[in-house]
């Protein structure tokens, strides 16, 4: 009876840590604690932001953001906006031009660009290019029409405090579902790609499509671009510099 009862127990055991081990991982696979905070309403009444909590999942991004907000903006700066894509770019030196800001934080969503925009418009910057939304689907579950209300939330205030900067939306990029594992899939994409240009138009901003200019075959980010499925690699960094060289220097 006694090693009946051990093997329950052992099985019992077994079994509790294999379900909290998976939802441990779910939980981390839907984008850690921001996920929670979209979906635990708990968290909401407590007052935690989204910002707060990012910043607390991800410490990079509060000592990134800590870093760039004593770094001023400058009427005659262009600054490159967005999430790790962006940040991991080295802007300046892929396109030889010393006005250039990298202001990209990895982790970040529309929510958090729209948190630290005041820094980065009271001065009036003469462009931005701007690349925000993968994570909003991917850790946050955004649809693409939640995410187009922040974002237009973004332009909103960018009219308002500097008029005279040319915002520059480029198109979110595919990502390649055989060796990413995120909750976000290229028909959300090409959605929320959509309803940007359409947003551009609005607001009269120029919208690049960098979406199509990374596809394979299959209509996915083209591995010889990633070995993640959905960062990049030198030699995207360099075609992106390309596509968009015209842009910076007009």
């Amino acid at each position: 009876m006694n090693q009946t009862m051990q093997a329950l127990l052992g099985l019992s055991l077994c079994l509790n840590a294999f379900f909290i081990s998976f939802g441990v991982w779910l939980i981390l696979k839907r984008g850690g604690l921001p996920y929670l905070a979209m979906r635990v309403p708990l968290l909401k009444k407590l007052g935690v932001s989204i910002v707060q909590i990012a910043s607390f999942n991800f410490p990079y991004y509060d000592h990134r953001q800590s870093q760039l907000v004593l770094l001023p903006i400058q009427s005659s700066n262009i600054v490159f906006l967005g999430d790790s894509i962006t940040d991991e770019g080295e802007w300046a030196e892929l396109l030889a031009n010393s006005a250039i800001r990298n202001r990209g934080i990895s982790s970040d969503t529309t929510i958090g660009v729209l948190d630290r925009l005041p820094n980065l418009i009271t001065p009036q910057p003469q462009k931005i290019f701007l690349m925000i939304g993968v994570n909003d689907l991917s850790n946050l579950g955004r649809s693409p029409a939640e995410i187009i209300q922040t974002y237009t939330e973004i332009l909103i205030q960018i009219r308002a405090r500097s008029p005279q900067t040319h915002v520059f939306i480029q198109s979110v990029l595919p990502i390649n579902p055989k060796l990413f594992l995120g909750f976000v899939t290229n028909k959300n994409i090409r959605t929320l790609n959509e309803l940007l240009q359409h947003l551009a138009d609005e607001f009269s901003h120029s919208y690049i499509d960098l979406h199509s200019q990374f596809l394979d075959a299959n209509q996915q980010l083209d591995t010889k671009y990633t070995s993640d499925g959905i960062h990049l690699n030198g030699i995207a960094y360099q075609r992106w510099a390309d596509l968009i060289n015209p842009y910076v220097l007009s």
